[in-house]
Formats: structure tokens, sequence, C-alpha cells
């Protein structure tokens, strides 16, 4: 979500192997607390001149990297002597202006993970799997979700963020027994987790009070993060928005059920969805005013997290987002967006040191005491140790991890290619404009696929086409996560 409506969750945003993560071992390097995965990057990083870094990320991701950063100095000699604060929005300009100039004056960028693609088709992106063999060290996350660090093959990036969207449900609505018998009364079913995003729909409506300020719905609706649900309904539906010879398929019937799927929640959201993003929603999700909706797991640490001042902490059930049948078989999607990562300049005569910087502070240790920090909830939960870590477990909850892992596994990405902020656009505009009412769904799709083809040609359906391959390889392995 780096977006300017979302400044994102922004302003929220705010195992095996667990054992290792909270016991600080004594680091053979100096005195520095430390672990068998921080030694090895350190050692490899010893053999480097050290080197004073410039950098590039949001002052509400770097404030997690402080102590670290201090740690890796007194360690290495190398070290992040300036973080320049720049928010998300502004920093695939940045990251694409120094492809350009090719400066070297910046060491790393934080970025979100689409934005791979374009940033190695401009030269920047500096590839780490060697850095990685030099140091032993392996990228570890949860399922498939080591490929959004990847561009055809190659990791490119440092993860920081999970960012995956979870279900969140009213527990005290939902356990009501007066509740649950109107419910079954009405229906002629009991009221039982959403398994299709029709469930989904249906809940909404019986919970859907306005006159009471309670909305059955909370997810976005503005045109800056639209389209990550379109995503989420079309995948689930068993659609792609791109065929292998790099010709769009916007106006397949999973195309169709997905922009259905959009507008139908329009009639459980509040009136005024269209014009909001993550400042306007979470206070209202937060607040309990919203019964169901998928969003970002940082939510979950904002709610239950035991220094938050939150008026709904054990007022939410949290678990797997709904699925579709649509396509003959169940099929869960989720979405993560944007996926943070660390991206080393090419450029930068310091790129050995800051490549040795990243994978430290993405060691299991070290990304927990970042992901699980119990005020500063900005950065979310990737890695397979994080699900039991008892940092990440006090801070999310056990039945949020659970929500957060669940997820994890059946997670997708938005457009993985080159020009993916146009592709982005086409899409976020159109479905606006639908929800708005100024087009029909089915004309919003049109039109969609009429931008897409365009946008293909500029860049090069040659291009797009080969990369069309590592895009379907982020896919999910699994429909149902086990």
């Amino acid at each position: 979500m780096a977006n300017k409506k979302i400044k994102r969750r922004n302003i929220l945003k705010a195992g095996l192997g667990a054992a290792a993560v909270g016991s600080g071992l004594l680091g053979k390097v100096g005195t520095v607390s430390a672990g068998p995965e921080e030694d090895k990057i350190v050692t490899s990083a010893k053999r480097l001149q050290p080197a004073a870094m410039n950098g590039m990320m949001w002052s509400l991701y770097w404030r997690n990297y402080p102590k670290l950063n201090k740690e890796y100095k007194k360690a290495t000699g190398s070290y992040m002597a300036k973080v320049n604060d720049v928010p998300n929005l502004l920093i695939p300009q940045r990251a694409m202006a120094e492809a350009i100039s090719r400066s070297g004056k910046f060491d790393i960028f934080h970025v979100e993970s689409m934005m791979i693609p374009s940033l190695v088709a401009a030269g920047l992106a500096e590839p780490l799997d060697d850095y990685m063999k030099q140091a032993n060290f392996d990228l570890k996350m949860v399922g498939n979700f080591e490929k959004f660090m990847q561009y055809k093959g190659v990791t490119y990036a440092m993860p920081t963020d999970g960012n995956v969207c979870p279900h969140f449900i009213r527990k005290d609505l939902f356990d009501d027994p007066d509740e649950r018998k109107k419910f079954a009364d009405k229906h002629g079913k009991e009221l039982k987790w959403p398994v299709t995003f029709e469930d989904e729909l249906e809940m909404a409506k019986f919970f859907h009070r306005p006159e009471k300020d309670l909305y059955g719905f909370g997810g976005l609706r503005d045109k800056a993060n639209s389209s990550f649900w379109f995503w989420q309904y079309l995948y689930a539906a068993g659609g792609f928005p791109i065929s292998d010879d790099a010709e769009p398929q916007l106006t397949t019937p999973a195309a169709h059920y997905a922009i259905d799927t959009f507008l139908a929640l329009k009639q459980v959201s509040h009136p005024e969805a269209s014009a909001w993003g993550s400042p306007q929603m979470i206070p209202r999700l937060v607040g309990g005013k919203i019964f169901s909706c998928q969003y970002w797991d940082g939510i979950i640490a904002k709610i239950e997290s035991p220094t938050a001042k939150s008026p709904t902490r054990g007022k939410f059930y949290y678990g797997l987002v709904p699925g579709s049948k649509f396509s003959g078989k169940l099929i869960h999607r989720a979405f993560s967006a944007p996926v943070m990562g660390i991206v080393v300049n090419k450029y930068s005569p310091r790129k050995r040191q800051a490549a040795h910087w990243a994978l430290y502070m993405s060691t299991l240790k070290n990304s927990t005491s970042v992901v699980g920090h119990p005020t500063m909830t900005f950065h979310d939960p990737w890695h397979p140790g994080h699900m039991n870590a008892k940092s990440t477990l006090d801070v999310y909850t056990k039945q949020g991890m659970k929500a957060v892992h669940d997820c994890l596994q059946v997670t997708t990405p938005p457009p993985y290619l080159t020009g993916y902020h146009e592709f982005k656009e086409a899409v976020d505009k159109n479905l606006s404009e639908a929800y708005n009412g100024q087009k029909s769904g089915k004309q919003a799709l049109q039109d969609m696929q009429s931008r897409w083809s365009k946008i293909v040609r500029k860049i090069g359906k040659r291009t797009i086409k080969k990369e069309i391959p590592y895009y379907k390889g982020m896919m999910p392995k699994v429909n149902v996560p086990s």
C-alpha cells in the first residue's frame, strides 16, 4: 500500500528457532550480542574496508533499526551514517533518478518489492545471491514468499515487512448468542467463519447497521488501494491478468467475477469509503465500527499489543481470508502489498558493505526484534521463525500469528512486471470510476484491458513475455493452507 492516501496503513504501522531468537547469544565478534547467522555475516563483512553508508528509508520504518545499526558498526566498522527520510511513495522516483545519474551517493533504497523488475531493468538493483553465499546466509520466508524478493530467479532485496492481509471479524458480535440465533433463523444455517466471498457478503449484510455506526465491510475502496482487493478476487476465481503471450486478460469470466465481488461490497461499506485511505479506515476498524474485512496484519498489533491503547482488544477474531469456488474448486488467495525490502545500489562504491548490512538486518534474530517490537509496529512478520517467537506472539497474539501464517501460505502479489505502477494505476482508476458509478463494471474492465495493451506495447511485449513465468512463479503452491 505505498500510496498517498494510505500513507498507508501507514499511519498505523506503525517455532523452531524461536528460542534462539530470544536468547541473545553472545557473539564471537567484540561484545555484540549475536547468533550463528550474524557471526557468519560479520566474519564475511570484516574482510571489507569499513564504510560509512547512506540510505533512503521512511522514518516510520527506520526507527526500528538504529540499535541494530549501532551493533553492526561495533562488529564490522561499517554502518548507515545517514538515512534520508523519504516517504514510501517517493522512494521509487528517487531510485529511478539514481539509476539515470549513477551518482553512487545512496547505498540502499527501501522500496516495495513490486519495483524490483523496473529497478533491475534500469540497472540499479545489485544481485545479492553471491553475498549470501559468501556469508553462508539462507533467506527464509513463509510459503512461496521468498519469490517476492527475486526477479528471474535472482535475489535483489532483503525483506523488512511482510504486509499480508488476514481476515478480521468482530468476535463479540460473532459469538453473541442472540446474534447467532437471529442469523440462523434468517438464513437457515449456523453462523460460521466465511469460506467464500459470498459467505462474507452474506454475513456483512446481516451485521451492517449504519444507523448504529456499524458497517459490514471495511476494506479500502479509494483510488490508491482498490486494486489490491481486486487481485485477491481475481486470483481466487482462478484468473490471471495477462497471458503467457503478454496479452492482457482483464475481460475474462474470472475478471467479471472479481469486479462484481468488488462492487457488491459497496452496499455494506461506509458511504464515504471511496474517499478514505488507511488514516480514515484504521480508526474505525480499531474502534469496532466495522464487522469484518481483510486488512493489513499490523492492525492486529495495533489492536492487541499490550502497549496499545485499543478499545477492542480481545474483541476480534483473525483468520484465513475467504476464497472462491468460481473456478470449480475452492481457492483461497490473500494479498501482500507493499512487501518492503532493502535494495542495494549497483552503482554505489560501497555496495559490498551495503549488501552485508542488508543481510545482517534480515537474520531471524534481528528481524524478529524489528517485527516484534511492542510499540513500533510498522514492520510485519514474514520469516517462519517469526510465527512462534515470543515477542511476535505477545504483540500479535497466538491466533493473530496463525492468521498471518495461514495467509502468507496463500498470499499473492500485484502484477510483478516492469512498469508496475502504470499497470496498477490503470486498474485503480477504473475500479474507482466503477465504484463511484461513473461507468459500469463491464466498461471498467474493457478500459483496463485497453490501457494494459498500450502499456505492454510501450514497455515491449518481448520484455513482458519473459517476465510472466516469474510472475506466475510467485503464486502460492497451495489453494488451502495446511
